[in-house]
């Protein structure tokens, strides 16, 4: 088993008895992996970017023991801590640590956003936190204008909450035809038949 399946299964017996929080934690790692990837993430990044996406909630379960509250600020003030315990606890190497203690205490800060890794967390996050939430679509059309920046982040939110956006028309294969002739003729390209 790798670190990062190892990470998994102590976030779960971290959470044990505790699936809401387990299920979150694991879709958003799906989410966070299926963008970062789409979004050329290299190894390292993809390393860093799934222990993050394993661990960003950890400080809920301190906070409510500490405050008896698990709000955003929370998290961030007591994630980092506890993920790096646990990280080092498992082996993982400081430059990775780091980072994930650094996303782990931002991940509820939406302003200065550095790193892609940092953005695809954001938004692995706000994916899995729109339905389990069951925000409306307005909430969730205005959030996501402001947070989603990439491509594959942009496209989920659509086609997951707003699929009439998707929705081919009568004639879409003629349409896509028409438009690469179009496209064919303004690049100025010939083509022998």
């Amino acid at each position: 088993m790798n670190r990062i399946d190892r990470l998994y299964m102590e976030m779960i017996r971290f959470y044990q008895g505790d699936p809401r929080h387990i299920q979150h934690f694991v879709k958003v790692h799906s989410f966070s992996r299926l963008i970062g990837q789409a979004e050329g993430l290299d190894e390292e990044q993809m390393y860093i970017l799934e222990a993050a996406a394993l661990v960003h909630d950890i400080g809920i379960k301190i906070g409510m023991e500490k405050y008896g509250r698990s709000d955003g600020k929370v998290q961030e003030l007591e994630g980092p801590a506890a993920a790096r315990e646990m990280m080092t606890r498992l082996g993982f190497r400081e430059n990775v640590i780091s980072r994930v203690e650094y996303l782990v205490g931002h991940h509820h800060t939406y302003k200065d956003i550095d790193g892609l890794d940092y953005q695809v967390l954001v938004e692995a996050d706000f994916l899995v936190n729109y339905f389990e939430d069951d925000l409306d679509k307005e909430h969730i059309r205005k959030s996501a204008e402001k947070i989603f920046k990439t491509e594959t982040g942009k496209k989920i939110v659509k086609e997951m909450f707003f699929p009439e956006t998707f929705q081919k028309s009568e004639t879409w294969a003629q349409d896509a035809l028409q438009d690469l002739e179009d496209f064919i003729e303004e690049q100025g390209i010939y083509i022998r038949q």
